[in-house]
């Protein structure tokens, strides 16, 4: 049996990628394969068994670093490696990775292939694969427009980026019922202005009032814009119109809040899924969203078809399209029938599970590329300069010290290990690309071209 390892971290036990990998490792296993978890570990964020009190995995691997240093996260991953000895390891966000795979590669033969998964829309993944790129055998992104500009900005060979989207449960029966007395909406996810533009908000429900549409707005979700969000909004929460639910299982959504409501609502700058969207319409529920960066080339979501667009921002289209759904039931059935087929055909457990699983027998066929020269990082401190990183780390150990107390998780273990911002030549990019070759999905074709 082929085996593959996961480097997750271990402090986002709330995310999107944890369900994700929640299906996929004992998807994985039916299908043939040995997989298994490695979390990051630290002295503040990064806490495994907080993670696995949330997620519990079969076979799990810890790679602890206390000094905070790149030579302390790369020594801890060559630990787990050099135990575990998987045929393909996949970076989740974890790119010190891919410096402990070409260190391995120093000793021919004894190395995994190496894969970068990309669940965004950002400068520093691209950037990340372009440093790396003379060490990571394959890519395999989770959306189409992440695939173009993991080959155009990460300068990828096309034949070793591939595909394989989300999946979520199809559940059976249980048709979603129109409320009588005013829409329901639901928004779900992190409550954040740059990607997610919760800000937005504020604007479709003035526009909605305007309009005389009552509305409840159900707020499943948390993050840094929360208390500012709640303040614009207090009105609102009053006069009993909106509610904050905070951070809602998924479980409950399913359960309580998407089978109660008419339209799930996204404001996005920019997606890969979202996940949330997929879970929404596999119960039947129309969806209203911002034409996201990441929504062209994935061809998903078809307005008119099996949802309603409007452009990112435009806080009066949203609020138009809410409208026609509030006034016009026969379309929030077809467009949640469509909506259901949509994610039975492209984004269901099964179909993602096979997806990854081709995609990673695909890597096994890859020629696996050699040991690499990197740049070296820059000093940790005087230790680092005085006896070199090998050295100094081993001192660090020995002493206890650490480096220095995380601010936030990516202090103890960076999210990218390169410097690249996305600034607005990035998203001119993603954005042409995304917008010049999209075209619809349609049914009868295979999911994972």
């Amino acid at each position: 049996m082929p085996s593959v390892m996961f480097v997750s971290p271990s402090a986002y036990s709330l995310s999107g990628l944890a369900t994700w990998l929640d299906y996929l490792l004992p998807g994985l296993e039916q299908l043939g394969w040995t997989s298994s978890l490695c979390l990051v570990s630290g002295p503040q964020h990064h806490r495994p068994e907080k993670y696995l009190e949330v997620h519990p995995a079969t076979r799990v691997e810890i790679a602890h670093c206390r000094t905070g240093t790149p030579e302390g996260r790369v020594q801890a991953l060559l630990a787990v490696l050099r135990r575990t000895q998987p045929d393909i390891v996949v970076s989740v966000n974890v790119p010190d990775t891919y410096p402990a795979v070409n260190r391995l590669r120093e000793d021919p033969g004894s190395s995994p292939h190496v894969v970068m998964s990309v669940h965004g829309i950002e400068a520093f993944l691209y950037a990340d694969a372009s440093k790396f790129r003379r060490v990571i055998d394959a890519v395999i992104c989770s959306n189409k427009l992440a695939c173009e500009l993991t080959k155009s900005l990460g300068g990828i060979a096309e034949d070793r980026v591939l595909y394989s989207a989300y999946g979520v449960d199809i559940p059976q029966g249980g048709d979603i019922e129109s409320n009588a007395d005013s829409l329901r909406i639901v928004y779900s996810g992190r409550l954040e202005t740059p990607q997610k533009r919760v800000g937005d908000l504020v604007g479709i429900l003035r526009a909605l009032d305007a309009r005389s549409v009552p509305y409840q707005l159900e707020i499943a979700g948390d993050g840094p814009d929360r208390d500012a969000l709640q303040q614009a909004l207090q009105h609102g929460v009053i006069a009993g119109r909106v509610k904050f639910h905070g951070q809602v299982s998924i479980s409950r959504l399913k359960g309580e809040i998407y089978p109660a409501a008419d339209a799930m609502l996204i404001t996005s700058s920019w997606e890969t899924g979202p996940i949330v969207a997929w879970e929404a319409m596999a119960q039947g529920l129309p969806v209203v969203s911002a034409r996201y960066v990441g929504a062209g080339l994935e061809g998903a979501l078809i307005s008119g078809e099996n949802a309603l667009l409007f452009d990112i921002g435009d806080t009066e289209g949203a609020a138009a399209a809410l409208e026609t759904l509030w006034r016009d039931a026969q379309l929030r059935l077809r467009l949640g029938e469509a909506a259901r087929r949509l994610v039975e055909t492209r984004y269901s457990i099964p179909v993602s599970i096979k997806a990854w699983s081709d995609s990673l027998h695909q890597v096994l066929s890859v020629k696996q590329l050699a040991f690499a020269p990197l740049p070296e990082s820059a000093p940790s401190g005087r230790l680092d300069r005085w006896f070199g990183p090998g050295m100094a780390e081993r001192l660090r150990k020995w002493t206890g010290k650490q480096m220095f107390p995380a601010v936030d998780p990516g202090g103890e273990w960076p999210h990218s290990l390169s410097s690249a911002r996305s600034d607005e030549a990035f998203w001119q990019s993603a954005t042409h690309a995304d917008r010049d070759q999209a075209r619809p999905f349609r049914e009868h074709e295979t999911p994972c071209a």
